[in-house]
């Protein structure tokens, strides 16, 4: 699932830019967004302190902090980020190239330019799915097939994949909603295994490619082992 953040101080704007997505969508069921509209670079700055976005539709002229330098702050702290420039002048397109801008797009946009834009950024990762977070001030990608499962611990959710482990304040919830892929199973509230990488799997217990045991919830053996079975094969 790809997460998008849409920044226009015009509302009509922002509202088209939604709306263009959700005719990408449409036209690529095999594609997942979760969405995010905000009116000031001051709001979207904010989010990121607790979300990491994927891709950022920005308009140039947003408030005192224009595109380009929103774009800036973005690409520091998030050097996968993918930037497309939605504005009604042509006169940053140096800036835009100087920063790697995935698209300068003039308003008003055509459907067949913001498709296009948007394949840029997607069609790429469309085979290999990728888990983005911050960790201690850095931001991590790593792919969903390498994660062995996640943890929670107390208000920080511990993600462990074949080579490293990550804590990272977050909820179930919202890693729930990341890991928005049949592979990820619920081991209740505290846990989620990827179903690719289980060694074995008993009546009592799942056993994870690092030997990690999780208890098997009652009644649900029979639908899980298929589960395992599925995914394993």
């Amino acid at each position: 699932m790809y997460k998008l953040a849409i920044c226009d101080d015009e509302k009509s704007s922002a509202a088209e830019a939604a709306e263009l997505l959700e005719k990408y969508k449409a036209a690529h069921s095999g594609l997942e967004f979760s969405v995010d509209i905000f009116y000031t670079s001051l709001d979207l700055l904010g989010a990121m302190e607790k979300k990491v976005y994927d891709i950022f539709l920005l308009d140039i002229y947003i408030d005192k902090i224009n595109g380009i330098e929103l774009a800036e702050t973005i690409m520091k702290n998030n050097e996968n980020a993918h930037i497309i420039f939605m504005t009604s002048s042509n006169a940053f397109y140096k800036d835009a190239f100087r920063i790697h801008a995935a698209h300068y797009l003039e308003k008003p946009i055509l459907q067949e330019e913001f498709f296009e834009a948007m394949d840029r950024v997607c069609t790429e990762e469309e085979e290999d799915h990728y888990l983005t977070f911050r960790e201690s001030g850095e931001v991590h990608k790593v792919l969903m097939d390498d994660i062995l499962y996640v943890e929670s611990e107390d208000h920080y959710k511990r993600i462990v994949t074949g080579d490293d482990s990550f804590l990272i304040r977050s909820t179930m919830q919202a890693l729930q909603e990341s890991l928005d892929h049949p592979q990820f199973y619920a081991m209740g509230v505290k846990s989620i295994i990827n179903l690719k990488r289980v060694l074995k799997i008993t009546k009592d217990s799942v056993v994870m490619e690092n030997g990690k045991e999780f208890s098997v919830p009652r009644g649900t053996y029979r639908s899980l082992s298929e589960l395992v079975l599925k995914y394993t094969f």
